[in-house]
C-alpha cells in the first residue's frame, strides 16, 4: 500500500512519529561518526605512544598526544603533564580525563532510548483517540454497518504499527551504540593502564630491597 496513503490515513499523531524517526536517524548516524577507532583510541597512536615512552623519549610522547585529536590522546596528555609526579597522582589525572571523555562519548545516546520508549505510546494514543472517534460515530448511527466499523478500526491501528515500526530499529540502533561505547571504554582503559605503567611504573622510586647476605659454609 502506498505509505503516503498510510500516514494521510493515520492521522495527526503520524507527524510526531516522523519527527521522532528523523531525530532518532540523524542521533544514530553522528554517534555512528563519532565513535570511530581513529577518534577513541587508534591503535597507531597507542603504538607510537609506547615506543617513545619506552625508548625514554617523552618530549616525542608529549608531541604525539598534543597532535592527535582522540580520546587516547587526551588521556596520555594528562599523564605526561604529571611526569615526575607519583604515581598515584598521575593515575588520578588520567582517570579525571578518561571519566569526562567516556561521558562525551555518551552524548546524545539517551536519545534513542527516549525514541524506541515514546514512539510506541504516540502509535497508541493514535489508535485510542481514532477508536473514541470510530465508536462515537457507531453509537450515533440507527444502522451501524460493519464495514464502517471495521475501516474505522483499521484506519485507528495505523499509527500502532507506525509507532512499532519505529521503535523496534531506534532501540536495536541504541543497543548497538551501547555495546561500541562498552567495547571503546574497554579498549581506552586497557590503553590507559598500558602507558600509565610507562609514564609513572609502579615500583619507580621505590627504595631498593636489600638482599639478604648468604652465609659462609
Amino acid at each position: 500500500m502506498d505509505i503516503s496513503l498510510l500516514f494521510e490515513r493515520g492521522g495527526p499523531l503520524m507527524w510526531p512519529i516522523l519527527i521522532c524517526s528523523v531525530i532518532a536517524a540523524v542521533v544514530f548516524v553522528e554517534r555512528l561518526i563519532a565513535l570511530r577507532r581513529r577518534d577513541v583510541a587508534p591503535r597507531q597512536l597507542f603504538s607510537a605512544l609506547q615506543k617513545a615512552l619506552t625508548a625514554g623519549d617523552t618530549l616525542r610522547a608529549e608531541q604525539l598526544a598534543r597532535e592527535d585529536s582522540s580520546l587516547l590522546a587526551r588521556v596520555a596528555a594528562a599523564g605526561l603533564r604529571r611526569m615526575g609526579s607519583s604515581r598515584p597522582e598521575v593515575k588520578i589525572a588520567m582517570e579525571e580525563t578518561g571519566s569526562i571523555e567516556v561521558g562525551r562519548l555518551e552524548r546524545f545516546v539517551n536519545v534513542l532510548a527516549t525514541v524506541a520508549a515514546i514512539a510506541p505510546l504516540l502509535g497508541l494514543l493514535g489508535t485510542v483517540t481514532g477508536m473514541i472517534d470510530v465508536f462515537a460515530d457507531i453509537a450515533g448511527a440507527d444502522n451501524p454497518d460493519i464495514a464502517q466499523l471495521a475501516g474505522g478500526i483499521w484506519k485507528a491501528l495505523v499509527t500502532t504499527g507506525a509507532g512499532l515500526s519505529v521503535a523496534i530499529p531506534v532501540f536495536v540502533a541504541y543497543r548497538f551504540i551501547e555495546s561500541r561505547i562498552d567495547a571503546h571504554s574497554r579498549q581506552l582503559e586497557e590503553d590507559s593502564v598500558a602507558l600509565l605503567d610507562l609514564i609513572a611504573p609502579p615500583h619507580a622510586g621505590a627504595p631498593p630491597v636489600d638482599s639478604p647476605e648468604l652465609s659462609a659454609p
